[in-house]
């Protein structure tokens, strides 16, 4: 009866982490994907009000069409100077070492590696 249980609890486990892992990637915010040249033209028309830079990737709202998000060709800055006059709210984010996108898989890979340990130490213990 044990071993049935240990199985339930890690099939349990199992489930809430996938459970947890589908929640936590589909409902995240969704930004508009646009073009940097695109994104360029908006801060020239005075369209986007504010961006927060990670690394390459820029996130900002545009007064139009809200919440875009694009990627910045790496090394050039001068986007930046070019947003400061035009009076866009400019904010810089440190890069992360762990995304948030990795969580997910991290957790299904420890909740995997319980079961693994809980069905070996079940086959070591069992008498015979």
């Amino acid at each position: 009866m044990k071993t049935c249980t240990r199985i339930v609890l890690v099939c349990a486990a199992l489930a809430v982490g996938t459970l947890g892992w589908n929640a936590f990637t589909k409902f995240q915010p969704s930004d508009h994907n646009i073009s940097f040249s695109q994104f360029l033209n908006d801060v020239d028309s005075r369209q986007v009000s504010a961006i927060s830079i990670s690394g390459d990737e820029v996130v900002g709202v545009n007064h139009r069409t809200g919440r875009f998000r694009t990627y910045a060709p790496r090394g050039y800055d001068a986007f930046v100077d070019r947003a400061i006059r035009r009076d866009v709210d400019v904010s810089v984010v440190p890069e992360r070492v762990w995304s948030g996108d990795c969580t997910p898989l991290v957790l299904m890979f420890v909740l995997a590696q319980m079961g693994v340990l809980v069905f070996a130490r079940r086959s070591v213990l069992s008498p015979g």
